[in-house]
């Protein structure tokens, strides 16, 4: 799914049953780049992305809890609907 500017979304929890945290998050920034799993480690990040098989694509920037979250895949969020 596409996601814009201004969205509400969800954050999907990484035990893998698509439950997600309570709390939204706000879109910030859509752009291409690589995904960030780990925001200050460069190598383990390339490495869990190579183990994983996910390369370059469109990826976002979300505030969550007051912190933004930087290139963040659509597939590890999701539309916020109440």
């Amino acid at each position: 799914m596409k996601y814009s500017v201004g969205d509400l979304v969800k954050i999907v929890k990484s035990s893998g049953d698509g439950d997600s945290y309570d709390e939204p998050g706000l879109i910030v920034r859509v752009y291409e780049s690589t995904p960030k799993i780990f925001l200050y480690n460069e190598e383990e990040n390339r490495r869990w992305l190579e183990d994983e098989d996910i390369g370059p694509g469109t990826v976002y920037d979300i505030i969550y809890n007051g912190v933004v979250e930087e290139a963040v895949l659509a597939e590890w969020i999701s539309p916020w609907t109440e």
